[in-house]
This record gives structure tokens, sequence and C-alpha cells, in this order.
């Protein structure tokens, strides 16, 4: 891009007046700004989160901590069963979530589908499960098949399928398709070919994603569990509604140290899979010989390429050396530490998997009866009703759309600070980072719904609490995902020319941080309405607005018409949603 010279009033160039040529782009940014920053301005009134608000009901909110503590753990015995309950649950889920997720992205990938068919029915089922909330899947199973966790099991699922087909199938639309041509060629079937070519290349990514979607389940299922899916959520449910703040108060701790804790777990896990210390393939493998094979066709020997990369690391064991002609040389890597620590873990996943769907008693039988109970109650939604109550159903959705904008963009602004200050290459001192990663931990921690609940009792029922609750829930992941994204950026060559020159550390954040990893907090903004879409229809279940409020009416009074076309217009507000999203993603960045 050139800067043109400004003419003057005699037509001749003016040297001293530089200013910038017309950019298109720009100009749709800065579009994109004005509009974004209008919406917020409605949202904020049409929500009633206004200072004056805020200020007068302070009261109200100190009157609830009051209420509050000190947390009560009299009943301590009924919710150390209820959290048992809850992590059984979400390991079943969670598993049977990865049974259904591989074969739908296997499908749903470009280059291992069987056809269009086949694609555009997995890629539907990924849409359709990542759209509906897990909290409309809930509802539907418990009232098909009654209170407890055989409903939650089902619900997080089914609704768990979405993200971790999404993700699946994009990871092996990334694999190398020379190893998967090679195994075709051989002669393999499918099966085969799947097995010997695609799960070695992906199935380190995929445990990761497993281990992360057993967090984000683990945080649903208190939102589950409230409408009557079992586990710790439905002792949240039952302290609320007798107005017992201080349990409530208890259980929300409990709730907060078991995610805390689990999120340590698959972080070690993940970093046991992750060693760089064990060897990163078996160079006797097929993925290897067909490396060797294809590098011999080009003149160069396996041994110089694999000398040269220093990449795989093997201990070749003392059978190799000893091989005679009947008996041919077994080779393997050995048993490293890292390895003794990938097969402990994974003993102890299928241990747990067996153990959950043993004590929740949830088996084959059980499932066929579950289908049997739900098919019928799904087939009485038919046809939905659109027409009873249009208006305040229209109102309500676009009370959860304005709930989500204001959400999204208080939120950005708190959890900006607080993610600079947690990212090590970017904070004032070391100090400051460790607090803004605790601060972080601790409210991500803490489950939206929970977070609702204190809120609604402290400032009543309506879209305030609602807005109260997301903006404060999203100084855990906003401001984690806005650190991560600044500690994968490169600011040293720009900070240390910078401290050269002289300047603080608020100096280099306006002219140096923010405008680098401005994309990256960009991209943090868009997921984060994304996510509060979806937040703001589940949080309405207990009165902090939207249209979750009418969704659960509909359920309590057996209105099944009416509930299909709320699931609807759920539905399609989160898909479109998700399309406008991409769409902005790509003219700003």
């Amino acid at each position: 891009m050139t800067a043109q010279l400004t003419p003057r009033a005699d037509g001749r160039p003016d040297s001293g007046r530089i200013r910038r040529p017309p950019d298109p782009r720009r100009r749709r940014l800065a579009s994109i700004a004005a509009v974004i920053a209008a919406l917020f301005l409605v949202a904020v009134w049409q929500t009633g989160f206004t200072p004056w608000a805020l200020f007068g009901r302070m009261d109200a909110i100190g009157n609830l901590l009051g209420r509050m503590l000190p947390p009560s753990f009299v009943d301590w015995p009924r919710y150390v069963s209820a959290v048992a309950e809850t992590l059984w649950m979400v390991i079943a889920g969670t598993s049977i979530a990865l049974v259904l997720a591989v074969p739908v992205s296997v499908l749903a990938a470009r280059n291992t589908t069987t056809g269009p068919i086949a694609y555009n029915v997995c890629r539907f089922i990924i849409t359709v499960t990542r759209a509906v909330p897990s909290l409309v899947l809930a509802l539907i199973f418990v009232r098909a098949m009654g209170i407890g966790p055989a409903a939650g099991v089902l619900a997080m699922g089914i609704s768990s399928v979405g993200m971790i087909g999404k993700f699946f199938s994009d990871r092996i639309e990334e694999i190398d398709m020379g190893l998967v041509e090679a195994v075709r060629a051989s002669g393999a079937g499918r099966l085969q070919v799947f097995t010997a070519a695609v799960l070695p290349q992906v199935l380190t990514n995929w445990i990761s994603l497993a281990l992360y979607r057993l967090d984000i389940n683990l945080r649903n299922s208190v939102v589950l569990g409230f409408v009557g899916a079992g586990g710790i959520g439905l002792e949240l449910q039952r302290v609320q509604g007798q107005l017992v703040y201080s349990r409530v108060l208890a259980i929300a701790l409990i709730i907060l140290v078991l995610v805390i804790i689990t999120e340590r777990i698959s972080l070690l896990a993940r970093r046991a899979i992750q060693d760089e210390d064990t060897p990163r393939e078996n160079p006797f493998s097929l993925r290897a010989r067909l490396r060797a094979h294809r590098q011999k066709r080009k003149g160069t020997s396996a041994a110089e390429s694999e000398a040269g990369s220093g990449t795989v690391k093997t201990e070749v064991s003392a059978k190799a050396r000893t091989a005679t002609p009947d008996q041919p040389a077994r080779i393997s890597v050995g048993w490293y530490a890292g390895r003794i620590r990938r097969w402990t873990m994974a003993l102890l996943a299928i241990a747990a998997v067996i153990s959950s769907f043993a004590i929740l008693q949830f088996g084959p039988i059980r499932l066929i009866t579950a289908i049997g109970d739900i098919v019928p109650y799904v087939a009485a939604m038919f046809p939905p009703d659109f027409v009873s109550n249009f208006g305040r159903h229209l109102d309500l959705l676009l009370e959860t759309i304005w709930m989500a904008i204001a959400a999204t963009v208080l939120g950005m602004l708190i959890s900006l600070p607080i993610g600079i200050l947690g990212a090590r290459n970017a904070t004032v001192h070391r100090h400051a980072a460790a607090v803004a990663r605790t601060l972080t931990m601790l409210v991500r921690g803490m489950p939206d719904m929970v977070i609702a609940i204190i809120f609604v009792a402290a400032v009543g029922l309506g879209p305030l609490a609602g807005v109260m609750a997301l903006t404060i829930g999203s100084i855990g992941m906003a401001g984690k995902l806005i650190a991560d994204a600044i500690e994968d950026t490169d600011l040293e060559g720009q900070g240390e020319a910078m401290k050269a020159s002289g300047t603080t550390w608020l100096q280099r954040t306006f002219t140096s941080t923010i405008p680098t990893t401005m994309p990256a907090i960009v991209g943090v903004g868009l997921f984060m309405f994304d996510v509060f879409i979806r937040a703001a229809t589940i949080i309405g279940i207990v009165g902090a607005g939207g249209i979750g409020l009418a969704l659960e009416g509909s359920f309590r009074s057996r209105d099944l018409d009416q509930t299909l076309a709320l699931v609807i217009m759920i539905f399609l507000i989160i898909y479109g949603t998700e399309k406008l999203s991409a769409w902005i993603r790509r003219q700003i960045l």
C-alpha cells in the first residue's frame, strides 16, 4: 500500500500532507465496528444493564452474600454421593459420544468419506447436535424417561457428538494421504485402512480432544442435573428450591473444586500423551516402512533420512540381534517411562468406562428401553406450533440475543486486561501473571448456571441477572484464551526494542501487544459470542431471561408442539449466529 500526497488548492502536490489511499477492507472494518457499538448500546438498554440499575441493587447483592455465608456442608453424605454419580455420568456420556463420533467423523471428512450422501448426512448430524444445547436434550429425555442419571448420560453423549465429530473430521482431513493410498493399494479394506493408516496419525490429537470434552461435560452435568438428569446438579436444584443459600454456596464450592481437580488431571494426561521424551514414531511401523520405500525410490536411504531428521528415538531389543533364518528378528521400542504412563492411563480409562456403565446400570437393555420411551415422546411434538404465543417467544428470543451481545462486549472489556496480565510474555510482573491465571481458573471452574442462580437471587428475575452472570463467567474462558493467544505470539523482538527506547509497560501494551495480537483477540470475541448465544438459552431456565424461560414453561405445561417450535427457533438462532460469526471473522481476519 503506497501513501498518496494530498494536492494543494493550486493543483500541486503538498509534500507535507500524506494520507492513506482508499482501502475497502478498512471501510468494512470500520462499518462492522460501528454496527457492533450500536448493537451493544441497544443491548445494554434492552437488558437493563445500566450503571444506575447496578448500583441500585448493591444492597440486595450484599444481603444475599450475608445469607450465603458461611457455607453449610451439613448434608455432605448426599453431596459425596451426588459427586460420584456426576463423575460416572460424565465418563459414560463422553464414552458414548466418542463411539458415535468416530464413524460420523470418518464419513464427514472429505478424504475418507464413502460418497456425497454419507458426507452430507454426517455433516448434518454434526451441525444439529452442535446447535441444539444439551439442556434441551436433557429436558426431553427427563420427560420421556423420568428423573435420573440415564437421561443425563444420553443428553451428554448425543450433544457431544457435534463438537467431537467436527474436530475429529477436521483432523482427518489434515492427515498424510500418501500412507492411506499405499495401504489401499495393498488390498486392505476400509476398516483396515482406518486402523492402519488413519488412526495412527490422529490418535494423539483425538485423545486430547476427548479429554477436553470431558472437562466440558463435567460443567454441563451441573446444568443437566438441575433439570432432573441426576448428579450434583439435582442436589443444587433441591437446595435452591428450598432457598437455603448457605447450602447453595456449599454445593457451588464443591463443584468448583471438582472442576479444578478434573482439569488438572486432564492436563497431566495430555502432557503424558504428548511426552517429548517418547519416540514420535516407531521406525519399524507400517508408516515408517512406506516412508523408507518412497525415499528408496528417490535414491535416498532411509537411514540417512532418519539420521538427518533426528526426530525418532528408539530402543532396539536384544532379540533383533539374534535373528535366525527360521525365526525372524523381533524389534520393539521398549517399555520406557512415557509408554508405561500412557498404557497405565489407558487401562485406567477403560476400567473407569466399564465401571461407570455398571454402577449407573446403563446397559444395552436400558438403552433400548430409553429409545422406546423417547421416540413416542418426540413424535408427539409434531407438528410444531409457531402460532401460539409467537409474539412472546419472539421477544424472548430477541432478549436472548441482546443478552449475548451485551455480555460479549462487556466480558471482552473486562477479560482483555486480565488476559494481558496473565500472558507471561506481556505481563507487567510474573506475580501478576500468577494472580491473573488463578483468577481465570477459579471463574472457569464455576458453571454459568451456578453464577446465574446467585444473581437471580440477588437482583431478581430477568435479563439483568443473565447479563451479569455471563459477563462474570466470561472472565474464566475469555481471559484464558486471550492469555494463551498472546503467549503464542512472538513479542520478544518488539518488546526488547521498545524497552531499549525507554518505553513503559503500559506504552508497550497499547503500541505493541494489543495491535500485534488483535486478530487473535477478535477471534476470541467471536468465539465468546457463539458460546454466549448457547449459554443465554440455558440460564433462562433459572429465570435469568431469554428463551430458556419459555422452553422450561412449555415442558412444564406439556405443550409439546410449542416445545418443538421453541427448539427449532433455538436451533436456527444458534446456527445463524455461527454463520454470521464466521462471515465477520473472514472480514476482519
